[in-house]
């Protein structure tokens, strides 16, 4: 049992030291706050869903990082059942490493969720795995409503 302990601690330190080594290596200590994201970058898939003009949840992890793969069937099914009304972007941190998100968004572990209201402004975030009716209720959109 006290092995159990001492190999999930040690995993756990790895984790997030990884991703402080990855958040380091391409974001300055402070960024500066951003309440509203301007749409500068054409290949940004937040940008994109932002300018759709609905509430976003953009879920910024890893397909190396377990937590993050439990997140993307959430993620589907978002779609899948809310898509008229929300857009649910997911971001491969290490596949898209040069399209600056980490510096860009403020990330500094993962999965990390940030949310967006219509107008593009944050209204939230969440790190680490989080259900949907959870994604549905930060962003404002009940989950019982009929789909128009």
């Amino acid at each position: 049992m006290r092995r159990r302990v001492l190999v999930g601690s040690v995993a756990a330190a790895f984790a997030v030291l990884a991703g402080w080594t990855l958040f380091r290596a391409q974001s300055p200590l402070v960024a500066a706050p951003a309440s509203v994201v301007s749409a500068d970058e054409e290949g940004d898939a937040v940008q994109r869903a932002l300018a759709r003009g609905k509430a976003v949840v953009a879920e910024f992890g890893a397909n190396a990082c377990a937590a993050c793969r439990e997140m993307k069937p959430v993620l589907e099914t978002l779609r899948l059942e809310h898509g008229e009304r929300i857009e649910a972007v997911d971001v491969d941190l290490l596949a898209d490493r040069r399209a600056g998100y980490l510096q860009r968004y403020r990330i500094q572990l993962m999965p990390t969720q940030v949310f967006y209201d219509a107008q593009g402004r944050e209204i939230g975030r969440h790190m680490g795995t989080i259900g949907a009716d959870e994604i549905l209720a930060r962003l404002g959109v009940d989950a019982a409503e009929p789909r128009p």
